[in-house]
């Protein structure tokens, strides 16, 4: 990995650390950690403060890996995301984390607003509130700059404040809230209103674009300040569990203000945590707006995406503090609390994903300068998942489906989203299939799987067209296509290229499994050529168990594809050879008639040639057979009823017993297609076929079909 080059920006300190402790040590610290200890006990709580961190410590260590891996750029936690799994997967989880940031700021503000009413308690809350919205909001569209400009009085004030309250007097002398039995919540309702207390962690991340050096920044930056404000909460649950008792804790909200040896410290303290968590976080999130509309996966994109001449995103943030206010007008400090808990859950989860999938991949472009146990990102991510399910079961489904559409939406885009730096969607890919290709391998074959998987080999794209639609009946739904070109025009021509795409593209349209193999073969002959490769393409996982051929009425190329006919009976596998009458091809695809010999070594591929055929035409199958005398045809209709029952024929499947030559009844009975066994001579079936009325084909078994199961 190339050493990160320096740039003007933020440094660690000011870009990452304060802005991330800031917004750690918010408003849940001052206004609902005493009501936690209160409702649950301290014991609880301490569960609750080590398993809402334990989340964040994996998805930073994972959010650090993942950085010192890549060259994160803008838009911080959505650009962790779609570099690795796309950016219709990145916006489908960007856009719900630039939602949770916008609300995130109205969260903080309402809190402010709450702490005003202790003071002054017949002031409005709603116009304070609009008020502080309107004050952050001109400073964020002033410049960066200037918002953290003032972060570090901030700090100052918190430090002072916590010592304040730690030196106050004690209300519960001699008594430690272990536990509570008067608290009305649940443990998981209150682990979801404790929880954005620990989401700062994406406070300095969403700066990504601002950092002087973001990958040391950020890993420094954010994983010191998780840390911090781990012992800080531990520290002050015991100190709320200390000096009062459950009772005051509940009743009291703002009861931090009673218990401190100053009021003024701990005002300065919440004024200054929850403002600049508030502005912070109005920094951060029209950044992750900006950069989702630079990739355009939002409305406007233009308009969001613009950024002014000193490169601050000032439509996104004028945007993003529309959306605050909205919030601030509807919500409340616990409503939006578990809002803000599932998701940013769900965020975290994504980037522990991205890291999981990314480290078990085994992909070797993933090679962080900060290795960590692949137990790291897998115990965040079900911990994201598990909490998410005990917290609202309705609202991580609701969640989930939001994201579902999202990605629906963005996959669906007529102009395809292409990164500049590609990512690992393919390596996922690749590796479930190495571990579906182990399993099936090790399996034994057994007839029940069997579907058709036809190879057709071609010289030129236009005698592929002239099968076209046959391959098309015989495959659809859930076939596989592949195409064998060998040809003297070299496989990169532009020329050649196009008209595959074309003949091709009725196939392509029905979502038909196809792979293209075009093979430079300017010293090689089609036919010596195309033993050696089929048998190549045969021993490759899942290849191909049919091959299809048509007989030409060229005289001239008879002979060759008499060798061909020959060499290829000799390989295990099933044949198609198959002549399109040159007047009536295949008729209006209604009729479809199936002869079948007395123990025929064809019949199974046979049966399920003509059963795929009728099925897409939705024609009328008719099986026939010839016997000798008249004595025979009850017994054989009998059997031929029984087969039709036995191996699940369509209902409506004709049964038709002749008497006499079978030459004879063959050139009478026309349909739009006539399948029948594959003569041992090829002459024979040449001859045949160019006196018959009608579209016929040939077919010769591999062994491994059955038509019975």
């Amino acid at each position: 990995m190339e050493q990160e080059t320096e740039k003007k920006g933020l440094g660690t300190l000011e870009g990452v650390f304060t802005p991330t402790i800031l917004t750690i040590l918010g408003v849940v610290m001052y206004l609902r950690l005493g009501w936690v200890v209160g409702n649950v006990g301290l014991i609880e709580t301490i569960i609750i403060i080590l398993l809402a961190h334990s989340i964040t410590i994996c998805t930073a260590l994972s959010m650090a890996s993942m950085v010192s891996n890549i060259e994160i750029g803008a838009g911080g936690a959505y650009a962790i995301i779609s570099r690795s799994l796309g950016f219709e997967i990145g916006g489908a989880i960007g856009i719900p984390l630039y939602f949770s940031q916008a609300f995130s700021v109205a969260f903080y503000i309402i809190g402010f607003v709450e702490l005003w009413q202790s003071y002054f308690p017949t002031h409005s809350g709603l116009f304070i509130g609009v008020v502080t919205w309107a004050v952050l909001t001109a400073i964020s569209m002033k410049s960066a700059q200037l918002a953290f400009r003032v972060q570090y009085f901030v700090l100052a004030a918190i430090v002072v404040s916590i010592a304040a309250f730690l030196a106050g007097p004690s209300q519960n002398p001699g008594e430690v809230v272990w536990l509570s039995s008067v608290g009305k919540v649940g443990f998981w309702e209150t682990f979801a209103i404790f929880f954005p207390a620990v989401t700062g962690i994406l406070a300095g991340v969403s700066m990504s674009g601002e950092l002087k050096t973001p990958r040391r920044s950020i890993i420094v930056g954010t994983l010191t300040a998780i840390f911090t404000g781990l012992l800080v909460y531990l520290a002050l649950a015991y100190w709320f569990a200390r000096q009062a008792t459950a009772e005051a804790l509940l009743a009291n909200p703002t009861i931090i203000l009673d218990l401190a040896f100053w009021r003024p410290a701990i005002v300065a303290g919440i004024v200054g945590a929850t403002l600049s968590s508030a502005l912070s976080t109005l920094v951060g999130a029209p950044r992750t707006l900006a950069a989702l509309a630079v990739n355009r996966l939002v409305p406007f994109a233009g308009f969001l995406g613009r950024r002014a001449d000193d490169q601050e995103p000032r439509n996104a943030i004028f945007v993003s503090s529309l959306f605050s206010l909205l919030v601030i007008v509807a919500g409340n400090l616990d409503q939006l609390a578990q809002l803000l808990t599932m998701f940013f859950l769900t965020t975290y989860g994504a980037i522990n994903l991205v890291v999981l999938i990314e480290q078990g991949s085994g992909i070797i472009s993933f090679r962080p300068r900060l290795k960590v146990s692949i137990l790291v990102p897998l115990i965040g991510f079900v911990g994201c998942i598990f909490t998410m399910l005990l917290i609202d079961k309705l609202f991580t489904l609701t969640t989930i489906v939001v994201i579902m559409i999202i990605y629906s939406i963005l996959s669906r885009r007529e102009r395809k989203l292409e990164s500049p730096w590609g990512d690992v969607r393919g390596g996922i890919f690749t590796t479930v299939t190495e571990w579906a290709a182990q399993k099936a391998i090790a399996m034994e074959y057994h007839p029940r799987i069997w579907k058709p998987s036809l190879l057709v080999p071609v010289e030129q794209p236009e005698d592929f067209a002239r099968v076209s639609r046959f391959v098309d009946s015989f495959l659809y739904p859930a076939g596989r296509l592949y195409i064998l070109s060998l040809t003297d025009t070299p496989h990169g021509d532009a020329g050649l290229n196009a008209r595959y795409d074309e003949v091709l593209k009725p196939i392509l349209d029905k979502k038909i499994f196809m792979r293209k193999t075009l093979i430079h073969t300017p010293a090689v002959s089609f036919e010596s050529g195309l033993y050696p490769l089929t048998q190549v393409l045969l021993n490759a996982f899942l290849p191909p168990n049919t091959i299809l051929f048509t007989l030409s009425d060229d005289a001239a190329k008879q002979t060759q594809m008499e060798r061909i006919y020959h060499t290829m009976r000799s390989l295990n596998t099933g044949l198609l050879f198959l002549h399109i009458h040159p007047k009536i091809g295949f008729g209006q695809e209604r009729r479809v008639n199936l002869w079948l010999r007395d123990k025929s070594p064809n019949m199974n591929l046979a049966v399920l040639a003509a059963l795929q055929l009728t099925r897409n035409w939705e024609a009328r199958l008719t099986i026939l057979r010839v016997v000798e005398e008249d004595a025979l045809v009850e017994s054989v209709t009998a059997d031929l009823e029984l087969f039709i029952e036995q191996a699940r024929l369509p209902v409506d499947t004709a049964v038709r017993v002749l008497i006499g030559d079978y030459c004879t009844h063959m050139q009478s009975l026309r349909a739009d297609i006539t399948i029948m066994g594959m003569p041992r001579e090829y002459p024979q079936m040449v001859a045949f076929a160019a006196d018959f009325p009608g579209t016929i084909l040939f077919v010769r078994d591999s062994g491994m079909e059955d038509a019975y199961v």
